[in-house]
């Protein structure tokens, strides 16, 4: 096979896999499967310096590290800057 034709055949394939690739349903993402989202209380939760309140759920999943339903979760991380923070602002 020459040069031409290896470059016209990956070209070819090259354009179906792109054409295929945007094959899917268009619209909104649709909420994961399972029960709705718990409300949450209207009591304030966090306090003002922005630690959670006492008895608050997030203070007692920081100090238990897992949330109501059971799941873990993540302590909170340092804010850290980022390259594209000002274009983010």
């Amino acid at each position: 096979m020459s040069g031409i034709a290896r470059g016209l055949a990956l070209g070819t394939l090259l354009t179906c896999v792109l054409a295929l690739s945007a094959c899917g349903r268009a619209g909104p993402l649709e909420p994961p499967p399972g029960p709705a989202a718990v409300p949450v209380p209207s009591a304030q939760l966090t306090q003002p310096d922005g630690s959670p309140a006492p008895g608050s759920p997030q203070d007692t999943a920081a100090k238990s590290g897992f949330d109501i339903q059971g799941n873990p979760v993540a302590t909170p991380g340092q804010k850290r800057s980022f390259i594209l923070d000002p274009l983010l602002r």
